[in-house]
């Protein structure tokens, strides 16, 4: 069986989230900061407004989730799984 395209991206981001999930950061003007894989040191945007938007060249060139953005969706639900609840229940 082949493996689609955005499954390996898929994939490949829950690997980038495991492996250095703790670089992930949100970025003073609005959106994240994930890690390249590729290259030390970088680092590339991403927004997970709407549709997501990343500043990678796969992104660009696709249009379509990256790595980047699945390794920052992760992040995020954990993230919101760590927060506790603020609804009251009246």
């Amino acid at each position: 069986m082949i493996e689609s395209s955005v499954a390996r991206r898929a994939r490949r981001g829950l690997a980038l989230w495991r492996d250095r999930g703790a670089e992930i950061r949100p970025m003073p003007a609005g959106g994240l900061s994930v890690p390249s894989c590729s290259e030390p040191g970088r680092s590339y945007w991403v927004s997970l407004v709407v549709e997501g938007r990343c500043g990678c060249a796969d992104w660009r060139l696709r249009r379509e989730p990256c790595k980047h953005i699945f390794a920052a969706l992760v992040w995020a639900a954990k993230r919101r799984q760590r927060q506790p609840c603020e609804r009251r229940v009246a």
